[in-house]
């Protein structure tokens, strides 16, 4: 159940950094750049795998 948490903490904390990251960038590159913002519409799913795996990582270290 504790693997579970850290999987679903580290998930949801990055997908969080993801949309804070990617969202005023998108935003301000504007329809010109749509390659950029459609590459920066992955970071946010991207991130929250990475999150989910840092979450595993640092909870098998903790035991």
């Amino acid at each position: 159940m504790r693997t579970l948490g850290a999987l679903v903490a580290g998930m949801f904390a990055g997908l969080v950094v993801g949309v804070l990251l990617a969202e005023p960038v998108v935003r301000l590159t504007g329809p010109p750049a749509a390659a950029v913002s459609v590459l920066l519409g992955f970071t946010p799913p991207v991130l929250a795998v990475a999150g989910a795996a840092a979450g595993l990582l640092i909870e098998r270290r903790t035991r």
